[in-house]
């Protein structure tokens, strides 16, 4: 049972690194979530190599917006500050879900959830849960060895042309502060891409009509990379639009490291299906409660 002089918490901890602390409390995170309360995150762990943009240009780590993404909030530094902030994040919500390496002092009253990795399974406070796929981090990609990292303030300038019959606006999900274009831009861009469309006559005829067909030609000879997904352009040379949503090879254009793409929401519902058996079995909301 939960003590009454502690902040509505739990704690999601594993004796290992790499054990999958993350999945577990974003799955928990999520299932409390769909259930009507109001999880808030707190993430104590190691952050890793990627950082994720909050709102107001600050980033914090991969895991950290993961967890806030599970409880649909956006990303802030408040959500891995530190143990002395855990009063105030708990004032945002009605429970915090923390995910923790090691657990000090007093917090080590707060009710604790071991996730443990061995033999291929997950065990959850000792319940066995199969393998999660899919992952929510990404391998290392040693061919992106070399290049910055992408920095809103050193970004290079990109636009987008907003097609009339663009395919797929989540195409274009990893080219963050992008300028959308529906007329000419002003001034000289470093990259520039015209979208997948779903009518190529169409949207051919428009660019010529709006002017932006030459205009995409003049950006080429001032030395804009001009790219279009998938179909012929003016002035643009063909990609897939696999080459523009797998962020290692647009990583690799941009020459800049962009961080891998954070899972879609459903994504964090599958979670919380995955640990559902255990959270039901553990009788988690009756006992904490």
């Amino acid at each position: 049972m939960r003590e009454p002089d502690l902040p509505h918490a739990l704690v999601v901890t594993s004796i290992h690194a790499g054990d999958g602390k993350t999945h577990v409390a974003c799955g928990l995170a999520r299932w409390l979530l769909n259930r009507g309360f109001h999880p808030v995150p707190l993430h104590l762990g190691a952050g890793g190599a990627h950082q994720e943009a909050c709102p107001g240009g600050i980033s914090v780590s991969r895991p950290a917006a993961l967890l806030a993404e599970a409880c649909r909030l956006a990303p802030e530094p408040l959500f891995e500050s530190g143990w002395s902030q855990l009063e105030e994040v708990a004032q945002r919500g009605d429970v915090v879900v923390v995910e923790a390496q090691a657990v000090p002092g007093e917090w080590r009253r707060l009710p604790q959830i071991l996730v443990e990795r061995g033999g291929g399974r997950l065990r959850v406070n000792g319940f066995p849960l199969p393998a999660f796929s899919p992952a929510l981090t990404h391998a290392a990609a040693p061919e992106l060895e070399g290049l910055p990292a992408w920095e809103a303030a050193a970004r290079p300038r990109i636009g987008v042309v907003s097609l009339p019959h663009l395919l797929d606006f989540r195409d274009l999900a990893l080219l963050r502060g992008a300028e959308w274009l529906a007329s000419t831009g002003v001034g000289q861009f470093d990259f520039v891409f015209v979208p997948a469309t779903s009518d190529a006559a169409r949207d051919a005829a428009w660019l010529e009509e709006t002017g932006l067909a030459e205009w995409l030609r003049e950006q080429a000879l001032g030395g804009a990379v001009v790219v279009s997904c998938g179909w012929e352009a003016a002035g643009a040379r063909r990609m897939e639009r696999e080459d523009v949503t797998d962020y290692r090879r647009l990583s690799i254009l941009l020459q800049r490291k962009l961080a891998p793409p954070m899972p879609g929401d459903a994504v964090f519902d599958e979670l919380a299906a995955w640990v559902a058996p255990w959270a039901e079995q553990d009788r988690l909301l009756e006992f904490y409660w």
